[in-house]
């Protein structure tokens, strides 16, 4: 018996070795195209959360892809993030967060997962997901680490930010240095963004509204009606929004997001419009001309003051969307949350499309202020 473990050791370690071998047989370090897809998955508490809204939101990234019965490349790369998190110290949840995604959804519950992570000792600000195998797949499709048999997966370290879209892809077991170096090199370039934005204007506008233009951005965007306006400026400042996403070919999630707010709508009364508005993006600005959102709001009866759809050029909706952590690869794949909040007291909420029209009207209503 003693034997028999043994030599199943010596396979695992193999094992590792072999895999290691493979995956530095690509490039050590290449830059990753990725499809986020803002799928409804559980983490180690078991508490729902969905992909990018929640998990990824506005961070830096460093994921890896494991389960909890492997015995070969999983314990490798868990050690490696657990240094890793070591070396992050305060910056861990304040600017990046580690992400481990599980391979087998079926077996590894959110419990299983919890006692896992106890094993390296995992802090907040690494999140541990499972979920539903089919949602769990498209996750890991999009970003390149599906694999149908996941015992024999290849080890990998997905570093990116949500703020840029920019991913890189790290094969084989990398260093936790070369991760750190990674994730440096990406807040040096959050940085770096900052410090060539416009200074501050001097003149009536307050400094919180001058960082608010600079974060949002006042890219220029098109109605409805055709009328170029900018995004912060024009569009955001001083309301109170409600912010959701859709294209016009879309024939499952989009008509019942929009059915939605048409019942928030009725529930808020005479403040609609007034004081809480309706800004509906869409993430396929190709097709999406403002005379395609126009017939879009007058097919689904949203003709009305106070709800402002948007389109524009691929790349300042593409902006937009970044600043509101929506970049999607897919447009279907686009989130079905909605993103509420008071711009001027900057208090922000995600608000799900499921939840009754009436508790969804609530919140508004504790947004703008009672009564």
């Amino acid at each position: 018996m003693v034997h028999e473990r043994t030599s199943l050791a010596v396979v695992g370690f193999l094992g590792v070795l072999l895999l290691a071998a493979v995956a530095h047989a690509q490039p050590a370090s290449a830059s990753a195209e990725v499809r986020l897809v803002d799928a409804e998955l559980l983490n180690q508490e078991g508490v729902p959360v969905y992909f990018n809204s929640d998990v990824l939101a506005n961070k830096i990234i460093v994921m890896d892809f494991v389960f909890t019965s492997c015995t070969t490349v999983c314990p490798v790369l868990s050690s490696l993030f657990a240094r890793v998190q070591e070396s992050l110290g305060e910056r861990l949840e304040k600017e990046v967060r580690l992400v481990s995604v599980s391979l087998d959804a079926t077996r590894d519950t959110p419990a299983r997962l919890k006692a896992y992570a106890a094993r390296y000792k995992a802090r907040q600000g690494w999140t541990w997901l499972t979920g539903d195998k089919q949602d769990v797949s498209r996750v890991l499709g999009g970003l390149g680490a599906y694999t149908p048999d996941y015992n024999n997966h290849a080890p990998m370290v997905l570093v990116g930010d949500m703020r840029t879209g920019k991913w890189v892809r790290l094969n084989g077991f990398p260093s936790h240095e070369e991760i750190l170096a990674k994730v440096d090199e990406l807040a040096a370039a959050r940085r770096n963004s900052r410090a060539v934005e416009p200074p501050p204007s001097t003149g009536s506008a307050s400094q919180p509204e001058e960082k608010s233009r600079r974060y949002f951005t006042d890219a220029p965007l098109l109605t409805q009606e055709g009328k170029t306006v900018r995004f912060y400026s024009d569009v955001l400042k001083d309301r109170v929004v409600v912010i959701s996403f859709f294209f016009t070919r879309c024939q499952t999630a989009c008509p019942l997001l929009t059915q939605k707010l048409q019942q928030v709508r009725r529930e808020l009364g005479e403040r609609f419009g007034k004081e809480v508005h309706f800004l509906s993006i869409s993430v396929d600005p190709a097709f999406d001309t403002p005379q395609e959102l126009k017939k879009f709001a007058h097919r689904h009866q949203a003709e009305t003051e106070g709800w402002t759809f948007l389109t524009g050029s691929k790349e300042d909706v593409g902006q937009v969307l970044g600043k509101l952590g929506q970049t999607v690869g897919e447009i279907e794949d686009h989130t079905t949350l909605f993103i509420a909040g008071n711009v001027r007291s900057r208090h922000w909420v995600r608000l799900r499309s499921d939840s009754p029209a009436v508790a969804i009207a609530e919140r508004l209503r504790d947004l703008a202020g009672r009564p």
